[in-house]
């Protein structure tokens, strides 16, 4: 196997930059190499290339590596393992694919598939995927990777973001750790508490303000729980915007006072905010069940699931005014062939192996953190249902995973997320909040034109 680790997130590489790297690595144009030569085996048959952010995290590379070796070895392939920071992985996919690249099998995230699909990058998958998979799987698992009709990718790992916190610290204020806020009002109480209790340095709640896709996932749960509905898919391949309704309005000027009032540290990214809920620094925080592997990886006190259920817990998101049903952000993690992929067949085989496989299950999905692509893993306890009976997964498949909401993902929603990103930044920092919402508007509708 090849590991090849492309740029840093705190790098810009340009097209050429791009090309020029990927070509130097040996990664091919058009159609992926046949017929390699091992220096230990005998000769290899056929190569994939596959682009993924697993191999790219601490957290995860060595579990993702020792499951691709072991698909390698059983079907006499070499897969070129392209590892990506998360942050850029759509920005280089994309360079990538118009550079002819072949990049058989990707890892995608959010509206990834969307983007791809819409500039005809993507294999349909539709006759790869059997009835019983559709019939055991989560509710919206297949919707995030379907366009336009077509399946494009298929779950990988089922990990929206539940309402995480802390039962110790909450004890420690004198708030009952068996009851967390089920409310707006209620959590804005307890924050209020927490304010006057905690140290200067930690916080009631984490609230990604980076100017990145990822923030947007976790802030569309505020928006949408303060009854905000600012980007609606008419169903006709329109989407309607309009980020100056009432309750995206309050969700922005609520996330301004959480900051003003130090309820929320200023201008953090989640992988800060993560660490500081792994150092037990931030109380209460949306995210998603992979949280429960990537605390252990910032504090060894958490190195177990054991140890992490003994403090924290999971929720749903809490009910803002008006609102009856908790929601949150369908996130998952997909897997999709390229269009252009001269081995369709063994891609589909690769993924098939890292759905299905029991090596691939208990030595890097489970560690991982999300739920598992089949419903039925997760609950059988003669499969793996036994590595999800702990609290907080069956919080997350019971109580969050229903909740769970797509927004109106398409072709031209990433690049907007980066402008309403902008955005949450920018009134995060103290911007007034309806006219920043209103140039918003006018800066979405530019794109969606």
């Amino acid at each position: 196997m090849w590991n090849i680790p492309f740029f840093p997130a705190s790098s810009k590489p340009g097209r050429r930059d791009l090309l020029k790297q990927a070509l130097g690595i040996g990664l091919s144009l058009g159609i992926a190499g046949t017929l390699l030569q091992s220096c230990e085996t005998a000769p290899i048959a056929s190569s994939l290339n596959f682009a993924n952010w697993a191999s790219a995290e601490t957290a995860t590379r060595n579990d993702i590596d020792k499951v691709l070796q072991l698909f390698e070895s059983r079907n006499n392939v070499q897969v070129n393992n392209i590892a990506m920071p998360f942050d850029g992985v759509l920005a280089q996919l994309t360079e990538l694919i118009h550079a002819r690249i072949v990049l058989d099998v990707m890892e995608l995230s959010g509206n990834w598939p969307f983007a791809l699909a819409g500039i005809g990058a993507l294999a349909d998958l539709g006759p790869f995927v059997t009835r019983d998979w559709y019939q055991d799987s989560f509710p919206n698992s297949f919707s995030v990777g379907t366009y336009e009709g077509t399946l494009y990718a298929v779950p990988f790992s089922i990990t929206p973001h539940g309402f995480w916190y802390n039962r110790k610290l909450m004890a420690s204020a004198g708030l009952d750790p068996t009851r967390p806020p089920r409310t707006m009002d209620e959590l804005n109480q307890a924050m209020t508490v927490f304010r006057a209790k905690l140290p200067a340095t930690s916080y009631p709640l984490g609230l990604d303000t980076s100017v990145t896709e990822y923030a947007l996932v976790g802030f569309w749960p505020w928006v949408w729980t303060f009854g905000g509905n600012p980007m609606v898919d008419n169903g006709d391949g329109n989407v309607s915007i309009d980020w100056t309704d009432a309750g995206t309005i309050a969700a922005f000027q609520w996330l301004q006072d959480a900051i003003r009032a130090r309820w929320s540290p200023p201008n953090l990214a989640i992988k800060a905010e993560r660490e500081m809920m792994a150092e037990e620094q931030i109380v209460f925080k949306l995210d998603g069940p992979y949280l429960n592997g990537i605390l252990g990886s910032f504090n060894p006190a958490f190195s177990t699931s054991q140890q992490v259920n003994g403090t924290f817990s999971v929720t749903t998101t809490p009910l803002g005014p008006g609102v009856t049903q908790p929601v949150t952000c369908a996130d998952i993690h997909n897997l999709a062939i390229s269009s252009s992929s001269s081995n369709q067949e063994l891609s589909w085989k690769l993924i098939d192996f890292l759905t299905t496989s029991r090596e691939v299950i208990t030595t890097f999905l489970i560690p991982e953190g999300g739920m598992l692509p089949y419903l039925s893993y997760n609950l059988n306890p003669r499969l793996y249902g036994r590595f999800y009976a702990d609290p907080i997964n069956q919080a997350f498949i019971n109580a969050v995973i229903p909740t769970m909401r797509a927004p109106a993902y398409g072709p031209r929603y990433s690049t907007a997320a980066l402008a309403i990103a902008a955005a949450i930044q920018d009134v995060a920092q103290g911007a007034a909040v309806k006219p920043r919402l209103l140039r918003l508007t006018e800066e979405v509708k530019a794109l969606y034109a």
